[in-house]
């Protein structure tokens, strides 16, 4: 008899986890990427720090916010940041490639060369460009797996802009660490 309990409680638990890590996959499916990126760290952050590092340097630098200027991370490379007031676009051109960040409301249809980003994975805080920290550090996360499609295929798209890798890690300082490491 204690044998069949047994068992049964054995059976029971593995179909209990079975269960929750299968309801757990589905949850994520459901989500978007913005969602699955807060995710992968821990959405309750609500302050950055970015790490670059570029030609064996590095750089550091706190923000008040997930959202992190574009210059920041862009600046200790050769990619060239240019701002359209009238359409209200900025475009970080690097390697004969552009990629879009539109803060327009309209949409904006990418030529053959440029890649345009969601317009919830940015904001224009205070005439600054900025991204989302989640998904910057998601798109190129040296310790993320292949089962998310469409992140893979957000890291092919933006090879362009020489991002080796990035790492982030929630912080017990409740601030979200972004790494971003350049090809040399």
């Amino acid at each position: 008899m204690k044998r069949a309990v047994s068992l049964l409680l054995i059976l029971t638990f593995v179909f209990s986890v079975t269960s929750i890590a299968s309801a757990k996959d589905q949850s994520t499916k459901d989500l978007t990427f913005e969602e699955r990126a807060a995710n992968m760290y821990s959405p309750l952050l609500k302050k950055s720090i970015l790490n670059v590092t570029h030609d064996n340097k590095l750089t550091t630098t706190t923000y008040q916010s997930i959202y992190i200027p574009v210059k920041d991370i862009f600046k200790s490379t050769a990619a060239i940041i240019t701002w359209d007031g009238k359409k209200k676009i900025t475009t970080i051109k690097n390697q004969g490639q552009e990629l879009i960040l539109n803060f327009s409301g309209n949409t904006v249809l990418a030529e053959q060369s440029q890649v345009v980003l969601p317009q919830e994975w940015v904001q224009l805080k205070n005439g600054v460009s900025t991204i989302n920290a989640f998904v910057l550090t998601y798109i190129f996360e040296h310790y993320a797996d292949e089962s998310d499609q469409e992140r893979v295929e957000w890291e092919e798209r933006l090879e362009f802009l020489d991002i080796k890798q990035t790492t982030g890690i929630a912080g017990v300082d409740r601030n979200m660490h972004v790494f971003v490491e350049f090809n040399d």
